[in-house]
């Protein structure tokens, strides 16, 4: 028997894109809100070596949900200029939850 929650798609998260700067992070989460795309934010900081040798900066991935894609690239034609700061991923999220 299926209840109403069985058709439901869940685990959709996707690595959209990422960016290095803290100015285009914000004028990019801006924009997200105001179109009214859900996001969340992933931290990746450098490894080891990236942080011994001064080249490596904390990368911001936004995950979005894989039904708002087509908004989201809306968003992103819409800033235009700051599009090259931005590089796009748009890959399955493998976020994991671990207790």
């Amino acid at each position: 028997m299926e209840n109403e929650y069985s058709k439901v798609k869940v685990n959709n998260e996707m690595d959209f894109c990422s960016v290095t700067e803290p100015e285009v992070k914000a004028v990019l989460e801006k924009a997200f809100m105001k179109a009214r795309v859900s996001y969340f934010l992933r931290w990746e900081k450098p490894g080891f070596f990236s942080r011994i040798l001064g080249g490596g900066k904390t990368r911001i991935v936004f995950c979005i949900n894989s039904a708002q894609l087509d908004t989201a690239d809306e968003v992103l034609k819409e800033l235009g200029e700051i599009e090259g700061d931005i590089k796009m991923l748009r890959t399955k999220s493998n976020n994991r939850i671990g207790f």
